[in-house]
């Protein structure tokens, strides 16, 4: 499974909405490109399975923003100077 899409162990993140949900029996899922998506409600999977694509990107720009956001706070912390690890 992609780590993408998985928030912990048993809890993934509804691509559509974000939300967490648990992966237990009665979970609202759809395959797409050999992996299992999570969905919160029916609506979301609906959704998703219109254009599952563009769900993709999206999770992928959230994990770019999410990346330079922390960037841009280590930054600042040690005032653009690198760090060396001892």
């Amino acid at each position: 499974m992609n780590n993408l899409h998985t928030s912990q162990k048993g809890n993934h993140k509804d691509p559509v909405c974000g939300m967490d949900v648990s992966s237990k029996n009665d979970a609202i899922t759809a395959d797409w490109n050999n992996q299992t998506y999570y969905f919160c409600a029916e609506h979301c999977r609906k959704e998703f399975e219109k254009s599952p694509e563009t769900y993709r990107k999206k999770s992928s720009f959230f994990l770019k923003r999410v990346w330079d956001n922390y960037l841009r706070r280590l930054n600042k912390a040690t005032n653009g100077k690198p760090q060396c690890c001892d």
